[in-house]
């Protein structure tokens, strides 16, 4: 039976949530105020296959997917009531003022169809050129993994052939940790990619985050804070 929601009170933000400031992102903890009924939304949905070339691994290997909520016609209030804080703290920590968060909300979904796989297999390191990332790790097993950051290099991104790459030959320069309910954000100039501990925790369970890309602003600042 369908059950109706609307997007900006199910993603409503925690006024009691937490900020706190990295070298090379800034960390948001308890982000959203209803994550337990933002998880279980995800333990009943059908979720769309993403990045599949015709040699795509992709659900042969793996399940990459990713949903999307349009956020029809929100209440401007409600909308201006998710978005603004953040459009706030990216102008006053980073020096970027003429951005607009998308009204919709996107998600990556991800699970591995193979057992056993080394910790050097990892996604794909990949470049989000003059753009701001902001993710939102949702699966209560986020602990066991986060987002790498690599030592710059050139890179020819594969990923909709082979989302899973053996990463060993790319310097980690660190590693920001998951945890439910955590937003990141972090410079899409800066080489990175979704990165697990324990590959098999994810073949029993779903890796969530909702990722948003703030698109055509200029290249990020230097973060400001404590280290």
């Amino acid at each position: 039976m369908p059950t109706p929601f609307v997007v900006e009170d199910l993603f409503e933000l925690n006024p009691n949530s937490d900020i706190s400031y990295h070298q090379d992102y800034m960390c948001i903890d308890n982000y959203y105020k209803n994550i337990d009924e933002i998880q279980k939304v995800f333990s009943t949905m059908y979720v769309e296959s993403w990045k599949m070339s015709k040699w795509s691994r992709n659900f042969r290997d793996y399940y990459d997917c990713r949903p999307c909520f349009a956020n029809w016609e929100p209440d401007e209030d409600k909308i201006n009531a998710r978005m603004e804080p953040m459009n706030q703290l990216i102008g006053r920590e980073l020096g970027i003022n003429d951005i607009a968060i998308e009204r919709n909300l996107s998600f990556n979904v991800f699970k591995h169809n193979k057992t056993g796989l080394p910790k050097n297999m990892q996604h794909h390191p990949h470049y989000d050129t003059d753009m701001v990332n902001i993710l939102v790790y949702l699966d209560e097993h986020s602990e066991h993994g986060g987002t790498a950051l690599y030592e710059n290099v050139d890179i020819v991104n594969k990923e909709a052939s082979n989302l899973i790459i053996d990463i060993s030959k790319y310097d980690i320069k660190e590693i920001i940790p998951g945890k439910p309910n955590r937003c990141v954000i972090f410079n899409g100039n800066q080489l990175h990619g979704a990165y697990i501990e324990n590959n098999d925790i994810y073949y029993n369970n779903w890796r969530i985050t909702q990722a948003t890309i703030i698109k055509n602003a200029r290249a990020m600042m230097e973060l400001q804070g404590d280290v």
